[in-house]
């Protein structure tokens, strides 16, 4: 009979009979849980109480495991419930693993508590050095447990695939998939360095920008829809910080958002000559869609909402 060819030398039948003898021995996890509750008080009732469960949905359990298990656990009778020696090998055995798993559950319900760990923030580099950096100083004072990685980057990156949480963007949420919230709107206008005008004299509207050199963010923005005919563009950067600087030594007409020029104003490096066309640019929040949002998240990202709001 053994010249039949189902011993276990046939490849594929040892594997199927050790899997089929795997999986009648494997408890079920859920089990592990009744098995020792009833193990610590030897007693299925106070055990079903402790569980909050019917005292003979707890028998059930144990009765299913042990036959799963080929195995008697406990050794019962009208008043006693008994580990058998086995019962009490499986217990000493599992016990500190269970214990170190609700250890790992009870860290996670205090991590959905409280804010803790690291939160990445991206934003062009003007963002970050103007309006997020001032109110980092707050946001860690009221969350001390909360660690910010700021990623200035004029880039538009995909939060998901690179493992950021939030980001801010001015104009347009973005391409990629997430969740975007307006916080306010921020005013754009031309200006230009007092030695500029003196050279080139002062441009009083969008037309006159035609026979001026022009410093533009980039993608390059069409001049002839503000109205500006041919107008010469000097220089092309993403980077607003760079505009401002040409324009600053005396390089042409900066279109700038005015969050950024206060201190430039103030001291006279710069003049504000006219507003840009198409009114104020929207500044958004975006997150990724995961809910719930960890409390580290949603700490900044609500620190970020009352900040930056409020200049609206």
């Amino acid at each position: 009979m053994v010249g039949l060819g189902i011993s276990c030398n046939n490849p594929s039948m040892k594997h199927q009979t050790v899997v089929e003898n795997a999986s009648r021995s494997a408890p079920p996890l859920d089990a592990l849980p009744v098995f020792l509750a009833v193990a610590r008080v030897q007693s299925f009732s106070a055990a079903a109480a402790t569980l909050d469960l019917d005292r003979s949905r707890v028998s059930r359990i144990i009765s299913a495991l042990e036959e799963r298990l080929a195995i008697p656990l406990f050794t019962r009778s009208t008043r006693h419930v008994r580990l058998t020696p086995e019962g009490l090998e499986l217990m000493e055995r599992i016990a500190p693993a269970m214990l170190t798993l609700e250890g790992a559950f009870e860290r996670l319900h205090q991590l959905a508590d409280t804010a803790t760990g690291s939160v990445t923030l991206t934003a062009s580099p003007d963002l970050a050095r103007i309006l997020v950096a001032p109110h980092l100083p707050g946001f860690r004072r009221a969350h001390p447990n909360v660690r910010v990685e700021l990623i200035a980057t004029d880039s538009v990156l995909d939060l998901t695939a690179e493992g950021i949480d939030l980001a801010l963007r001015l104009g347009r949420p973005g391409r990629v998939s997430g969740v975007a919230k307006k916080l306010t709107t921020l005013p754009a206008a031309f200006f230009a360095a007092p030695s500029y005008l003196e050279r080139r004299g002062l441009p009083r509207g969008l037309s006159d920008l035609a026979h001026h050199e022009t410093l533009w963010p980039r993608p390059p923005r069409d001049t002839a829809a503000f109205g500006a005919g041919a107008a010469p563009l000097a220089s092309v950067t993403a980077d607003f910080g760079t505009l401002a600087a040409i324009a600053r030594a005396g390089g042409g007409v900066a279109l700038l958002p005015t969050f950024m020029t206060q201190d430039d104003l103030a001291s006279g490096h710069l003049v504000r000559l006219f507003d840009a066309p198409g009114g104020p640019t929207p500044l958004y929040l975006v997150s990724r869609p995961e809910r719930p949002r960890p409390p580290r998240v949603a700490a900044l990202a609500g620190h970020l909402v009352s900040a930056l709001t409020q200049r609206g």
